[in-house]
């Protein structure tokens, strides 16, 4: 009982926190898709002549790729790389965190391979004396019922 109370907690309280992202991400998209709205309406984007002259300082194509999609489709977005196991490039860092670590790794790995092939050594030794001390050992009775 306690347990399922528990797991109910835990899982309106993930439900909440991730219904709070997908708000500030939502909103967030709002904004920049209304400033990008703003611009594209400005006579920086609506005049060739401003808009040519502007040159590489001219962030109208960028707004009108950003409005391709909705705010809501972008937070929807977000929201799912934030459950993605590999979202937001954990992946990527782990990847890095593995090769930078590499060194240690491997002398890890080696000391647990060496302890493991002295254990298996000892145990192969013990299962040989024990092979050796069996013709020397009286026979047991063994599921006889005694009269």
């Amino acid at each position: 009982m306690l347990a399922r109370a528990v797991t109910f907690c835990m899982i309106v309280a993930f439900t909440i926190s991730k219904l709070h992202n997908f708000r500030e991400y939502w909103y967030r998209h709002y904004q920049k898709s209304q400033a990008a709205y703003a611009l594209l309406d400005s006579t920086v984007c609506q005049h060739a002549e401003t808009r040519m002259s502007t040159g590489e300082f001219n962030n109208c194509h960028e707004a009108e790729t950003f409005l391709h999609i909705s705010p809501l489709h972008r937070a929807i977005f977000n929201l799912a790389e934030d459950l993605h196991v590999c979202g937001n490039d954990r992946c990527a860092i782990l990847y890095m965190d593995i090769t930078d670590r590499l060194s240690y790794l491997f002398a890890l790995i080696i000391s647990i391979v060496m302890l493991a092939i002295l254990k298996l050594s000892r145990d192969w030794q013990h299962q040989r004396i024990l092979a050796q001390c069996a013709p020397f050992q009286l026979p047991t009775i063994q599921n006889k019922k005694l009269d």
